[in-house]
């Protein structure tokens, strides 16, 4: 999939749960921030196809697929799917 297919496929499902966000251009790439009562997560979608996402609770930095963190960050702000 294309970066910027990733991001728009990213972008509609938190829109899809009413999941507000923010974008930015940062490093060469788009981010997007979610804020949860939780964590605070920066995804930063780059034109090669990279994802890199920090939450700030952990503060760590790691790459991901698309399906990985859109179910962390839907979860943690949306609870665990439970036939929703």
């Amino acid at each position: 999939m294309k970066a910027m297919e990733q991001l728009l496929e990213f972008i509609s499902r938190l829109q899809e749960k009413k999941i507000h966000f923010t974008l930015q251009c940062v490093r060469e790439a788009i981010m997007v921030a979610v804020v949860s009562p939780a964590r605070y997560f920066e995804v930063e979608f780059f034109a090669d196809g990279t994802i890199e996402v920090q939450t700030f609770t952990a503060g760590s930095v790691e790459e991901m697929t698309l399906d990985r963190i859109s179910k962390i960050v839907i979860e943690a702000l949306d609870g665990p799917a439970s036939g929703k």
